[in-house]
C-alpha cells in the first residue's frame, strides 16, 4: 500500500475545474440523531435519545432529566434523556468508546468470532453512469472510519473527487468485491466549516448514514477517537488505495505499519507554499512514515485512518483513530505522509454528533 491521498501539486491544478463543477451546498446543520444514540443535554448531562412514546412511559422524576431535541430525517423527534444530573469527567466520545468495547461474553468455542479485522473501516462510493448503456454502478474512491454507528469520518477533500457527492458507504472492512458486503446510503455530508478546497488544512468531514451500522454481532465495534495530541506513536494505516505510485487500486483492504514523527521533522519535507500549504505543517496535522522507506499510504487511501491499538483493563481491545489520510508526495518514497490530527477536532466532532438543540 503506498502514500494514500492527494498529491498537493496535482490537487492545486485540478482545483479550478473541480470547484466550477461543484454546485452542491453542503448542509452543516447538526440536527441528526437516532434512537438510543448517546447525546448531551444543554446542561452537558450524558444521556440517550428516546422517542416520545418511551418518554411518555417514564416516571416524572426521570422526565426531569430529559432536555434537548434532535431530529432524524426531519420526521422523528427524539429527546435526550440523561441517567443522572451530573457532568461526567469523561468526554462523550470516550463514554461511547467505552460502551462499544464492553466485554459482553459472546464467545464461540473460546474465541471471539470475527470475519474481518477492521469492522470500522468504510469505503465511500459514488454513483457513476455509463453514457453508452445508461446503466449506473458504484465506484469507491475514498476511505472513512465508522466512529459511531450512525456516523463516518473522512477527509473533506474526498468530497471534491467529483461534481457529485458520495451516495453510499460500504462498512465493515470487507473487500470491495466481496459478495457478502453491503452498502449503507448516505443521509448527510457535513464538511468542516473552515475547510477550503484545495487547501489541505481542516481536511475533515463527517458523513451521517440513513441506517445505523450493525455487522457481525461479535465483532463490529466502531473505532474510538484519540484525544492525545502527542506525536510519538506506532500506528497502522488502513485503506483500499494503490499498492504503488500510479498503480492500480486494490479491491482488498490493505494495512501497513508506520511511525508518527514530530511536526518539526515533517516540516523539513514540506516547505510552505502559496498554493495549498501556505502555513506549512501545523498543529492540526500529524505526519507518519516508514523508516525503511518501503511502506506508506497512497492514492485511494484518502479519508482512511491511521490507527493506534490498545487493550484497556476489563474491556475489549480498542482501535483509536489518530489521524485521517490527507496528502503526501509520491508513495513509499520515504517521505512522510500528512494526516489530519483527530485530537484537534474532537470538540467539533462531538458537537456535530451528540449536541442537542434546546427544547
Amino acid at each position: 500500500m503506498g502514500p494514500g491521498r492527494i498529491n498537493k501539486h496535482q490537487l492545486f491544478y485540478a482545483a479550478i475545474l473541480t470547484v466550477l463543477a461543484i454546485s452542491v451546498f453542503y448542509d452543516r446543520s447538526v440536527n441528526a440523531c437516532y434512537e438510543y444514540q448517546f447525546c448531551l443535554t444543554p446542561l452537558n448531562y450524558s444521556g440517550r435519545y428516546m422517542k416520545d412514546e418511551t418518554y411518555g412511559d417514564m416516571p416524572d422524576k426521570a422526565k426531569m432529566l430529559c432536555d434537548g431535541f434532535c431530529h432524524h430525517n426531519s420526521t422523528l423527534r427524539l429527546r435526550c434523556c440523561a441517567s443522572d444530573a451530573t457532568v461526567k469527567l469523561e468526554r462523550i466520545s470516550e463514554q461511547v468508546c467505552r460502551y462499544n468495547h464492553l466485554i459482553r461474553g459472546f464467545v464461540i468455542f473460546g474465541e471471539i468470532a470475527k470475519d474481518n479485522e477492521f469492522p470500522f473501516m468504510a469505503a465511500l462510493g459514488w454513483r457513476i453512469k455509463n453514457e453508452t448503456t445508461g446503466n449506473t454502478t458504484i465506484v469507491y474512491k475514498c476511505g472513512g472510519t465508522i466512529y459511531d454507528r450512525g456516523y463516518v469520518i473522512t477527509a473533506a477533500h474526498c468530497l471534491y473527487h467529483s461534481s457529485d457527492l458520495p451516495v453510499v458507504v460500504r462498512p465493515g472492512g470487507f473487500a470491495l468485491n466481496d459478495t457478502e458486503a453491503w452498502d449503507l446510503e448516505i443521509e448527510e455530508v457535513i464538511e468542516h466549516p473552515n475547510y477550503e478546497y484545495p487547501n489541505v488544512y481542516n481536511d475533515i468531514a463527517i458523513i451521517r448514514l440513513k441506517t445505523i451500522f450493525y455487522g457481525n454481532p461479535f465483532h463490529d465495534q466502531p473505532a474510538c477517537l484519540y484525544d492525545d495530541p502527542s506525536s510519538a506513536h506506532n500506528v497502522t494505516a488502513i485503506g483500499y488505495g494503490n499498492t504503488q505510485f500510479a498503480g492500480v487500486s486494490s479491491p482488498l483492504l490493505m494495512k501497513t505499519n508506520l511511525s508518527t514523527i514530530g511536526n518539526n521533522e515533517c516540516q523539513l519535507h514540506y516547505e510552505p507554499d502559496s498554493d495549498v500549504l501556505s502555513d506549512g505543517i501545523i498543529s492540526t496535522q500529524i505526519c507518519a512514515k516508514d523508516h525503511e522507506k518501503l511502506r506508506d499510504t497512497c492514492q485511494g487511501d484518502s479519508g482512511g485512518p491511521i490507527i493506534k491499538f490498545i487493550k484497556p483493563k476489563d474491556l475489549n481491545p480498542m482501535s483509536l483513530v489518530v489521524g485521517i489520510t490527507s496528502f503526501g508526495i509520491g508513495c513509499g518514497t520515504g517521505m512522510p505522509s500528512v494526516y489530519t490530527r483527530i485530537s484537534e477536532y474532537i470538540d467539533w466532532i462531538e458537537n456535530v454528533t451528540y449536541r442537542t438543540v434546546p427544547i
